[in-house]
C-alpha cells in the first residue's frame, strides 16, 4: 500500500502535524545539553527540574552535560550538575573523563572544580592517557603545572608506552617540556621502539628541544 506524504511525514515526527516545515520539538535532554553547552545555569535547573536525563549525551562525542560545563571552565554550572548526581567519572566516547577533557582544553577553572569534587586525578582513557598526558600533548602548561601540583603522576604510560615528556616533545611544546624537566620526568626512559622522548621531538624538526632533552642534568646528578 502506498502511504501519502502527509502520513509519512507524521509518522516522522511521531505525531506532530503534516507540515513539512515544522521541525521537531527538541527534547528536554537535547535542551539540557545545549544549556550545558553555553553555560545557562537557570536553564539546565529548570530542565533537572522537568526530568531531563542528567547523564544524557551528545550523540557526536558522547559527551555528557558535565563534560560541557567542565571543557568551559564553568565551575559553578560543574558544581550544579555533581549536587544534583551527575557522575565524577563518567566517560565520552573516547573514554575521556570530564576532568580529561577540562584539562585538554586547557580550562583550569573546570580541572580545579572537578579535583576539588574528588575526580580520579589518574584515571585513563581507551588509550591509556591521564589528564596530565592530554595536556601535554595539547601543550597546557598551566593545567600541566596545576595537576602535578595536585599529585598527577609524571611518568604515567598510555597503551604504548608514551609517557607525558614524550608526548609534549613530539608535539614540539618547549615549556611543558621543560616543566616535567624540572619535575622530575626521567629522559631516559624509551617509549615505543625503544625511542627516547629526544628522538620524538628530533623526528618532528624540533632540534632545539631534542638538544634540550639531551642536555638535560636532574639535580644533584
Amino acid at each position: 500500500m502506498r502511504v501519502s506524504p502527509c502520513v509519512f511525514a507524521a509518522l516522522l515526527a511521531f505525531g506532530s502535524a503534516c507540515n513539512p516545515d515544522r521541525e521537531i520539538p527538541a527534547t528536554k535532554e537535547e535542551l539540557l545539553l545545549r544549556a550545558a553547552k553555553n553555560g545557562r545555569l537557570a536553564s539546565v535547573k529548570a530542565l533537572l527540574d522537568r526530568g531531563a536525563d542528567i547523564e544524557t549525551r551528545h550523540p557526536g562525542n558522547g559527551w555528557t552535560p558535565l563534560m560541557w560545563m567542565a571543557v568551559k571552565g564553568n565551575a559553578p554550572g560543574v558544581r550544579l550538575l555533581l549536587s544534583r548526581g551527575a557522575r565524577l567519572e563518567a566517560y565520552d566516547l573516547k573514554g575521556q573523563t570530564a576532568l580529561m577533557v577540562a584539562a585538554r582544553w586547557g580550562k583550569k577553572d573546570g580541572v580545579a572544580a572537578m579535583l576539588e569534587a574528588g575526580a580520579l586525578i589518574d584515571a585513563r582513557d581507551f588509550n591509556g592517557w591521564t589528564a596530565l598526558m592530554s595536556a601535554a600533548f595539547k601543550g597546557q602548561a598551566a593545567i600541566a603545572t596545576f595537576l602535578l601540583e595536585h599529585g598527577a603522576a609524571i611518568e604515567a604510560r598510555d597503551k604504548d608506552g608514551r609517557r607525558p615528556l614524550m608526548l609534549a616533545a613530539m608535539k614540539g611544546h618547549a615549556d611543558v617540556v621543560k616543566l616535567l624537566l624540572e619535575r622530575g620526568a626521567e629522559p631516559s626512559v624509551r617509549g615505543p621502539e625503544g625511542v627516547l622522548a629526544a628522538d620524538l621531538a628530533e623526528k618532528n624538526g624540533y632540534d632545539d628541544i631534542s638538544l634540550l632533552i639531551r642536555e638535560h642534568r636532574a639535580p644533584g646528578r
